[in-house]
C-alpha cells in the first residue's frame, strides 16, 4: 500500500447503473451482490472473479503476440457519475486486436483506489478500458496511475467531470486525442477473469499493462470527491488460473 498511503497522507463492467442497486460499500456492498439479483450468482460463485492480486514472482512466461491497438480517431461522447463511479462513454473506431479478435472501445472507468493488486500493493488510480467485440465478448485493458505530472487527457475529461450521482456532461470529440495510438504493446499481464461489478460475468480477457499513467494531487482529489467513496472491488481469489507475461 506504499503508493497509496503516501499520496493520501500528502494530500476508482458491464454498464454501470444510476441507482444504488448495489454500491461498494453499506448492506449493498460487494459481499451482498449476488443477494440483490438472481442474475448477481456469479460474484459469489464464480471460480475466476476478477480483480485479483498479480504475484510478479508466480507469473508464467509465454511468447505473447501482443496486444495491437489502433486508437486513431478515439471519439468521446459523454462522462457520466453513475453514483458508483466515473465512466467515459466513447464512440468511433478505437480498437485493439488479440487473438484475432477486434474489440471496439466502449467505455472508459476511473477506480479509486486500484482494484487489482501488483504483489499486494495498490495504486490510487486505475482505469479500466473496456473492449467488446461484435459477439459480445470482452477485453479490459488497465492502466495502473500513481503521483506525479498531471496527465493531459484526464485534464481535459475532468474540465467536464460531473460532480453529483446520476448527471451526464457532454464532451467534446476531441478529448481523447491524447490517447490515440497505433502500435502493439507486449508488456502486460494477462489473465482469464470477470466483470468486477454485478452481474460479475465470466470469460472477460484482462490485460493489465505494465506501464503506468500519472496524474496530479489536484486531478486525484477532484476524482475522489465527484465519487466520494472507494470504489474498488476487493481482491478475488485466483483458484487454478495462471497469470501470464
Amino acid at each position: 500500500m506504499r503508493i497509496l498511503i503516501a499520496f493520501t497522507l500528502a494530500s476508482l463492467c458491464g454498464t454501470q447503473s444510476y441507482a444504488t442497486e448495489w454500491s461498494y460499500t453499506g448492506d449493498n456492498g460487494p459481499d451482498k451482490w449476488s443477494s440483490i439479483a438472481p442474475e448477481n450468482s456469479l460474484c459469489q460463485s464464480g471460480k475466476n472473479q476478477s480483480p485479483v492480486n498479480i504475484d510478479t514472482k508466480k507469473i508464467a512466461n509465454f511468447e505473447p503476440n501482443g496486444i495491437k491497438f489502433n486508437y486513431g480517431m478515439t471519439l468521446s461522447e459523454t462522462i457520466t457519475n453513475t453514483g458508483n463511479l466515473i465512466q467515459v462513454n466513447t464512440r468511433g473506431w478505437a480498437k485493439i486486436n488479440v487473438d484475432e479478435i477486434e474489440f471496439k472501445l466502449k467505455r472508459i472507468e476511473f477506480h479509486i483506489p486500484s482494484e487489482h493488486t501488483i504483489d499486494g500493493e495498490h495504486f490510487p488510480l486505475e482505469l479500466q478500458f473496456v473492449h467488446e467485440s461484435e459477439d459480445k465478448q470482452i477485453a479490459v485493458v488497465s492502466r495502473m496511475a500513481a503521483p506525479g505530472r498531471p496527465d493531459r487527457a484526464l485534464r481535459k475529461i475532468f474540465e467536464n467531470l460531473p460532480m453529483e450521482a446520476g448527471k451526464t456532461e457532454k464532451l467534446a470529440g476531441n478529448v481523447l486525442k491524447n490517447i490515440e495510438m497505433k502500435r502493439k504493446y507486449g508488456n502486460y499481464y494477462r489473465y482469464n477473469g470477470s466483470l468486477t461489478s454485478p452481474p460479475c460475468s465470466e470469460g472477460v480477457r484482462w490485460f493489465v499493462m505494465k506501464d503506468l499513467m500519472s496524474f496530479s494531487k489536484e486531478q486525484y482529489d477532484l476524482l475522489k470527491k465527484a465519487v466520494e467513496q472507494d470504489n474498488n472491488r476487493p481482491v478475488q481469489i485466483l483458484n487454478a488460473r495462471m497469470i501470464l507475461e
